[in-house]
């Protein structure tokens, strides 16, 4: 990975600390995921070309899944989350993802992009301990 890679992994984990209050990733870990081969990230910048937003994904075959999407609190509700799923969803195949069941937010932008729930991990997320909704789009 060169320092561009490296700068991208923080930028990424910078987004990652100002949208949850829990970050999920480190930033080892953000970076790690970043190197896999069956990982792929959708970046969004603004006009600066700063970043504002991401979305990661891990692929199997034709199933492709959401493992984040997280954009920075300034750019919330400015369609930077629809602008990185329309891009995502451009690709064929069966898409998954799991989202904390208060995340209303999140699961209304889902399904409005056609993702359905079809199962409840309980007590999947920690701090605080909480259901995840398993929601799926298929072809």
């Amino acid at each position: 990975m060169t320092d561009d890679d490296k700068a991208i992994a923080q930028a990424i984990y910078d987004i990652l600390r100002e949208a949850y209050l829990h970050v999920p990733w480190t930033l080892d870990q953000t970076f790690y995921d970043m190197c896999r081969k069956d990982t792929v990230y959708y970046l969004a910048s603004n006009d600066q070309n700063q970043m504002v937003g991401f979305l990661a994904t891990t692929s199997v075959m034709d199933e492709i899944e959401i493992t984040n999407l997280a954009v920075a609190k300034a750019y919330q509700n400015k369609g930077v989350a629809s602008l990185l799923l329309k891009q995502l969803l451009t690709h064929d195949g069966t898409f998954f993802l799991e989202v904390r069941a208060s995340n209303q937010t999140a699961r209304h932008l889902y399904e409005k992009y056609g993702f359905n729930p079809y199962f409840v991990r309980q007590d999947y997320y920690q701090n605080p301990k909480e259901n995840a909704i398993l929601m799926k789009r298929e072809p």
